[in-house]
């Protein structure tokens, strides 16, 4: 399902055509604003076109995820794809502010809780190069 799968192609996830093209431009909206750490439930709201409720209802049945957890996981995988690319180069902090989070510590809260390590050692256990200090 979504939420514990580090999909980053909706055309993988099995849903249908109508599921697909909303999950497909929920992420991309989401993705459009990754280094806004402002931008939240209310323009994700406008932007998606929808009401709030029509909008947690679908995210909720699609990915069992409210508005803002899938906000927050979409950046979170985002982060995992920004470490794959560029590998030990990149500061946790530079990393949470690319990903719209304005706290690092709070960044690397979020991702332990959602992947179970830091970013510190995602890198480390996942991305060649040499070790992150």
């Amino acid at each position: 399902d979504f939420k514990n799968q580090l999909v980053f192609e909706v055309k993988d996830l099995n849903y249908t055509s109508l599921d697909e093209d909303f999950m497909q431009r929920a992420i991309d909206c989401v993705n459009k604003h990754l280094d806004n750490c402002n931008f939240d439930q209310s323009q994700f709201v406008e932007e998606m076109n929808t009401s709030k409720s029509t909008l947690y209802k679908k995210l909720k049945s699609l990915t069992g995820l409210n508005t803002s957890s899938f906000i927050r996981n979409v950046r979170l995988k985002a982060a995992c794809r920004i470490m794959e690319e560029k590998g030990v180069s990149i500061r946790v902090s530079e990393l949470a502010y690319a990903v719209g989070f304005n706290d690092p510590k709070y960044f690397s809260s979020c991702f332990k809780k959602e992947f179970g390590m830091l970013p510190t050692e995602y890198l480390d256990r996942f991305i060649p190069g040499e070790e992150q200090s």
